[in-house]
């Protein structure tokens, strides 16, 4: 897995739509505020950091996520167009971390940390099937 060496320092930025599947709802006396879940933002970068690492997996490999830590730091409503940054900062064996910064404008939103794991699609599932 020493091929995974070489994406070290990758990065990638992209825009981050926000809309009504997005919004924060546990308190709903503070629904109508239409902000921003934590829980989408997370969901946000973990399919950001799978499509770009999978074009760097061979075709019976895949990428799950082993590890989140999100600080979400100022609210966001939904509406608001925000820009999200993605970066490999750690590589070891088959196991890849991201560092990951959402803004708007210059204003910092949440900042995540989210490792994959590289297995074969095989070995997946396999261990799904033993589960069952």
């Amino acid at each position: 897995m020493e091929r995974f060496e070489t994406l070290l320092n990758l990065n990638k930025s992209f825009e981050l739509s926000t809309d009504e599947s997005m919004v924060w709802d546990e308190d709903n006396e503070l629904a109508y505020l239409h902000l921003v879940s934590t829980s989408s933002l997370m969901k946000e970068i973990s399919a950001a950091t799978f499509e770009f690492l999978s074009h760097y997996l061979n075709d019976d490999e895949t990428s799950v996520v082993v590890s989140v830590q999100i600080e979400h730091i100022r609210p966001a409503v939904v509406g608001e167009q925000l820009v999200a940054g993605i970066r490999i900062s750690e590589v070891s064996k088959n196991h890849i971390t991201f560092k990951a910064m959402i803004m708007r404008e210059s204003e910092k939103i949440a900042e995540v940390t989210l490792t994959r794991v590289v297995v074969s699609r095989n070995y997946l599932s396999r261990r799904a099937l033993e589960n069952i």
